[in-house]
């Protein structure tokens, strides 16, 4: 039997209209907020926008979806942000090292000023960890088998030029005796997996239950002080060795550039609402992870000042290749909404 082509014609754009509205895209028309996550599922930067997300929905009235985009030590979610239209319908949740140590090493195709900082949201203290039947049972162990065994030793890093391999990189520099293979993940659940599989011999995490509860060893918080929750637990301080600094381990949410004012302030207060919520700080006790809340003007101002610092930090180590000079000209990220 033919169908009459009118009703041929009514069901194909019925079809399509039904289509459109299960497709999971986001524009600033219908209402909705796409969120990039810069690294894999289960991650702390992972839990902790998703917990904002959720939070902020109930500030701004829309639906935020949420898309997990790993790999390159977050610089992917970042280049997929500034591709995307300045209309306040996209942002990207990642750590800052992804717009300071990222682009000192790679050929970025973006640098500081093609993103507009909302906030900060968090400030990740990562772990050094092993499993619990691994033969060194503290950091002194480890560190006398590394030296034994002359370069053989693996750490799984959630990306590499993330805030972990930066500071065990910045360890290995200093000390020519320290030779890792590091083996980076798409985040710090995909590297406590292998460490798990035993696919590597230690491992980045910031997976407090799993520490406490013997699943994971801690031997050295990766930071200049000792974590609370981890009282035991040496820093880098303890043991004699430099400490990176905390520019690079910065959770921060970020919007494209030349997003109008109108849509940078609803979402920045929205999101700092949310932040400052008893559900957005309860999500954060289940890692290595203290809320470190700043507002628009003094994120950005924090992301500037980082990069000038941890810059001279990273030349002065030997693992920079760039001056820590804000980028400009030719060698700065193009957005592709430039002029």
């Amino acid at each position: 039997m033919k169908w009459p082509r009118s009703l041929c014609r009514f069901a194909l754009v019925w079809l399509t209209l039904l289509l459109l509205s299960f497709a999971p895209h986001a524009s600033a028309a219908d209402g909705t907020v796409r969120l990039y996550v810069a690294f894999s599922p289960g991650g702390a930067l992972d839990v902790a926008a998703r917990a904002l997300a959720r939070e902020a929905e109930k500030e701004l009235g829309k639906n935020i979806f949420i898309q997990n985009v790993p790999s390159g030590g977050g610089m992917t979610g970042v280049t997929k942000l500034i591709e995307s239209s300045p209309d306040g319908s996209t942002l990207a949740a990642c750590v800052s090292n992804a717009l300071i140590f990222i682009p000192s090493r790679n050929d970025a195709p973006y640098g500081i000023q093609d993103v507009e900082p909302l906030l900060t949201f968090g400030q990740a203290s990562p772990v050094l960890v092993t499993r619990p039947d691994a033969p060194w049972k503290d950091m002194d162990a480890f560190l006398e088998a590394t030296r034994r065994r002359a370069g053989s030793m693996r750490i799984g890093v959630p990306g590499l030029g993330t805030p972990s391999h930066i500071a065990l990189a910045i360890m290995a520099a200093d000390d020519p005796s320290l030779k890792w293979r590091f083996v980076p993940f798409g985040g710090s659940g995909e590297a406590e997996a292998a460490l798990l599989g035993g696919h590597v011999d230690a491992a980045a995490s910031g997976a407090l239950p799993r520490m406490k509860n013997g699943q994971l060893r801690p031997m050295l918080t990766l930071a200049g002080a000792r974590l609370p929750s981890l009282p035991d637990v040496p820093s880098l301080s303890d043991k004699g060795l430099a400490d990176p600094g905390r520019g690079d381990s910065t959770f921060l949410l970020l919007a494209p550039a030349k997003t109008p004012e109108n849509a940078l302030d609803a979402l920045s207060r929205a999101f700092q609402k949310a932040a400052e919520s008893d559900a957005y700080r309860k999500a954060l006790e289940g890692f290595s992870v203290a809320p470190a809340l700043r507002n628009r003007q003094e994120a950005k101002d924090f992301l500037q000042r980082a990069w000038r610092e941890e810059g001279n930090i990273l030349k002065a180590a030997g693992i920079a290749d760039r001056s820590a000079a804000l980028p400009s000209g030719e060698n700065a990220g193009k957005n592709s909404h430039a002029e």
